[in-house]
């Protein structure tokens, strides 16, 4: 996982397919896992980027069932207060 501030807000820059599940779930298993989940609990603006979302780029080689599994992810992660955006600098 990446991470950066930017005006104000932690935003992942990279969200790795195993990471993604564990913030799912609520859970910190790692240091950058765990700055994510207590930016969340302080009330703090977090955001990921669309282009940082990794399981997106098996778009074309993963198995549907696998794929929709992963966005069903990404929809927790936005239940969490996790904003996905477009990457601004790309």
């Amino acid at each position: 996982m990446e991470l950066e501030e930017r005006s104000g807000a932690l935003v992942i820059t990279r969200l790795p397919v195993e990471q993604m599940g564990s913030l799912s779930l609520g859970l910190a298993l790692t240091d950058q896992e765990g700055t994510v989940l207590r930016a969340l609990l302080e009330g703090k603006k977090v955001q990921v980027l669309d282009s940082g979302l990794e399981y997106k780029d098996y778009r074309k080689g993963a198995p549907l069932d696998i794929y929709q599994k992963f966005m069903a992810l990404e929809r927790g992660l936005r239940e969490m207060g996790i904003c996905v955006v477009r990457d601004r600098h790309r």
